[in-house]
């Protein structure tokens, strides 16, 4: 066997590489996201005149790992909110991927390009100005910058997959773009908590917090403070703790919500005990979380042609002999297992929550590899003491005076 040597840099760059990957933040995407902050920064900077969207784009280059990146086009949109009056706030980031349902392998195909969609919403109130744009995106550079690398993390993970599960896809956007709102807190939040630990999410939830830690220029004796205190950190950590116990109990202390939206869809609370109404609130939610995950899935799963098929089918009151049958099948399967927990909707909720404390649990262990990314302090070095006395005056300025001890003070 022929021997094979390595230098120590090329040791050392392996070896990064390997934690990076088992980490899961690859290697200079943190460097990538602070280079896309200035470029935006820059562009937003210019605007000053007010519209409902700009777009502005540049040969730019984004280089992580093997994902070569030649071109950006930001969309930029204000969006206003009824009764908020408040700063502009960055409302939402994303990144566009375009793909197509193959029929053949049954799979999601996402299209490569050499390309970087951003798309980039601010909140704001009826009177904002150009210059909030700058203002906001600016105001936090370091949360900025880790939302950057969330979304760079999503395009290098889609240049990797290629391809994926469209009911994965839509289990995600349910929760991530559907809007649904039922207008009761404990409700809302566990929509809101399962787009959070949703496995799409997860897989960039490292990269995100890593930013924020590199940026702060966190020490490894910081990191048990950085990382408790880290919102991402505590978000998931309340998500595994939630239980479906602790789910009920507070769905008891929004009765009133809970009563509101009983008679806003023509149903009468009077009649029903609290248990009822908690029974048919949790359906409802389930029943809504159905809908919007078969639209999403329709939506990306027929192209025009089986819409102009079904169409005519429509029409003439019988079966096109056009319809691709194949494509129907796998429909009916997805929605089958969609609608499994149709006869049980409370068993959805407290499956949900078990998964909620898997993952959870899956997530904090992952996220604190993350400590292995901080560079090693500097060795102590030799050196040579040439005025002894001043020296050791410098070391007590520095570290106090030691006292004289009298006893060892070591355990056995």
């Amino acid at each position: 066997m022929k021997n094979i040597f390595l230098t120590e840099n090329q040791l050392n760059y392996i070896s990064k590489k390997l934690i990076t990957e088992a980490v899961g933040v690859p290697e200079g995407i943190i460097d990538e996201a602070e280079k896309l902050y200035n470029f935006i920064s820059e562009q937003l900077k210019k605007i000053n005149t007010k519209e409902p969207k700009y777009e502005f784009g540049s040969t730019f280059e984004i280089n992580i790992l093997d994902l070569k990146l030649k071109e950006l086009e930001v969309e930029v949109s204000v969006e206003t909110v009824d009764e908020y009056d408040g700063e502009m706030v960055i409302g939402s980031m994303g990144v566009y991927n375009q793909s197509r349902f193959d029929t053949g392998i049954k799979m999601v195909i996402i299209l490569q390009n050499s390309k970087l969609d951003l798309a980039l919403s601010f909140i704001a109130s009826e009177n904002w100005e150009p210059s909030d744009m700058y203002e906001s995106f600016t105001k936090d550079s370091i949360e900025t910058i880790s939302i950057l690398a969330h979304e760079l993390k999503h395009r290098y993970d889609k240049s990797k997959k290629k391809m994926g599960q469209l009911g994965k896809l839509a289990k995600y956007q349910v929760y991530a773009s559907s809007g649904i709102r039922f207008g009761i807190p404990v409700i809302d939040d566990f929509m809101r908590k399962s787009y959070f630990i949703s496995s799409i999410e997860n897989l960039v939830r490292p990269t995100e917090i890593a930013a924020r830690m590199k940026l702060k220029g966190v020490t490894r004796d910081q990191f048990y403070e950085f990382i408790t205190n880290d919102p991402t950190f505590i978000e998931i950590k309340n998500i595994r703790d939630l239980t479906f116990d602790k789910l009920i109990e507070s769905m008891k202390n929004e009765m009133d919500r809970i009563d509101r939206l009983l008679t806003h869809v023509k149903l009468d609370p009077k009649n029903m005990s609290d248990n009822e109404k908690i029974s048919k609130i949790l359906e409802l939610v389930y029943i809504n979380i159905v809908n919007a995950k078969i639209n999403i899935f329709d939506d990306q799963f027929y192209n025009a042609k089986d819409r102009l098929d079904q169409l005519f089918s429509n029409f003439i009151g019988t079966s096109s002999p056009f319809i691709d049958k194949e494509k129907e099948r796998i429909r009916d399967k997805y929605i089958s297992r969609t609608v499994r927990y149709q006869n049980d909707p409370v068993q959805f909720f407290k499956d949900e929550c078990e998964n909620f404390n898997r993952l959870g649990n899956q997530m904090l262990k992952k996220i604190s590899k993350i400590y292995s990314l901080i560079p090693d302090e500097k060795e102590q070095t030799n050196e040579s003491i040439v005025n002894w006395d001043l020296h050791q005056k410098l070391m007590e300025k520095k570290y106090g005076k030691r006292p004289i001890q009298t006893t060892y003070n070591f355990k056995k």
